[in-house]
């Protein structure tokens, strides 16, 4: 069972992550719109995606944090799903796109996935940290 501080935390995250998912709707918007992919359909993907995902990445630092291994699988995967749904649409839905195009939407995804798993690194540290810290108290 969670805590309300983990909780709280869990849908400030998952909050932080949504409002992510419009910034990028705007580009899709803008950039993508001429090449096929309808910003609409890319925000109904991304709007609930995002918010699944900002809970299974909680999930997933709490799990690993508290070394429930079978959770930790289970709370990837679904962060994982989560995380490329909405990218999978832009690339399926982009059509007669020029080859640029494909390698900025690569590199975007590759970027967001680093800084995804360094995030999730650094949420690790900060919540072992945490719990060292309230264990020698």
């Amino acid at each position: 069972m969670r805590s309300k501080r983990e909780t709280f935390w869990e849908r400030v995250f998952a909050s932080t992550v949504v409002i992510y998912t419009f910034c990028t709707t705007f580009v899709v918007y803008k950039e993508l719109g001429k090449y096929g992919t309808n910003w609409v359909i890319f925000f109904i993907i991304d709007l609930p995606t995002s918010w699944f995902y900002g809970i299974a990445v909680s999930r997933l630092v709490g799990s690993f944090v508290k070394k429930r291994w079978n959770q930790v699988q289970k709370w990837a995967l679904l962060a994982a799903i989560n995380f490329v749904l909405p990218q999978l649409y832009i690339l399926f839905s982009a059509q007669k796109a020029p080859h640029s195009v494909y390698v900025i939407i690569y590199a975007v995804i590759a970027a967001l996935a680093v800084f995804a798993f360094g995030g999730i690194i650094s949420q690790i540290r900060t919540a072992r940290n945490e719990e060292n810290r309230v264990s020698k108290e």
